[in-house]
């Protein structure tokens, strides 16, 4: 299979979970693209308790600069009320560390946050675990 240049994602939003699902190698550009496209959608959330649930099994990679932006928008989200993230990662520990680097716990303001975020090698694993959580993309009347 072939990347596009700069990477791809796609987002959704279903019940109270922002799924997104990255591709390819971010730069800068795709990386404000999506930070951009996000916000507007987590507006839905009105504030209210959310979740993320991030694949990024075909995820290749991306700059610091793009990790940099990355941790800024978390912030922001968590700010809007995003307090659970899910990852689903393949094996290899090269993504998560690069993951690890956006993670807002290691900055002051956010330590005593109820954010959390973790790890997973399965996308049902992960959905599991946001629903344990309290967190859904299925919709309940």
């Amino acid at each position: 299979m072939r990347f596009p240049k700069y990477g791809n994602y796609s987002l959704d939003v279903s019940g109270n979970v922002l799924e997104v699902f990255a591709t390819g190698a971010w730069n800068l550009k795709t990386t404000e693209f999506f930070i951009e496209e996000m916000h507007e959608l987590i507006a839905k959330f009105d504030n209210k308790p959310w979740a993320a649930l991030m694949d990024g099994r075909r995820w290749v990679l991306s700059t610091p600069e793009c990790q940099t932006r990355l941790a800024e928008a978390i912030k922001v989200n968590i700010s809007r009320g995003l307090t659970r993230s899910a990852y689903v990662l393949d094996s290899g520990m090269v993504r998560r560390a690069q993951l690890e680097r956006t993670h807002p716990s290691k900055h002051r303001d956010f330590e005593s946050s109820n954010y959390e975020r973790d790890y997973f090698h399965k996308y049902f694993e992960a959905l599991n675990w946001l629903h344990k959580e309290g967190f859904s993309p299925i919709v309940t009347p």
